[in-house]
């Protein structure tokens, strides 16, 4: 009886640890949260990178580790992240997951303004995020 109750703590205990190694660290998430994308779609290099690029203003790395952000966004998409965007009757591909909470508080709270601005993606607007050009154009 001791035996299989050792060996039952022990693969619950092993299991939990194989589902928090897919989930990004929380400094991973707040870097995402700042940038505003989701810290699933992008590996921890390429966070750093989209930090690194937008600190420098380097527009074209910034845009391009964006992109490739883009094409990850379905293998993006958490079990987590697809129920949540499922009780908001939401596609989760189009929402980070930082955005799906935040809409989720914005409908508790019954602000229909912080949801309807988050909703038509106005906080990845340049006008609310700046992003420094360089360049001719700068």
């Amino acid at each position: 009886m001791r035996t299989t109750v050792a060996l039952a703590a022990a693969a619950l205990a092993l299991s939990a640890g194989f589902a928090s190694a897919s989930e990004p660290n929380q400094g991973l998430k707040q870097i995402a949260a700042y940038l505003g994308v989701d810290a699933g779609a992008y590996s921890a290099t390429e966070l750093h990178e989209l930090l690194a690029a937008r600190k420098d203003g380097d527009q074209s790395t910034y845009a391009y580790l964006l992109e490739r952000g883009d094409l990850n966004k379905d293998a993006a998409t958490s079990a987590g992240k697809s129920q949540l965007a499922a009780q908001l009757k939401l596609d989760p591909s189009e929402y980070t997951s930082n955005e799906l909470t935040l809409i989720s508080e914005a409908r508790r709270d019954g602000d229909r303004n912080a949801e309807r601005f988050l909703l038509n993606h106005e906080n990845r607007n340049n006008i609310y995020h700046p992003v420094p050009q360089i360049g001719r154009d700068s």
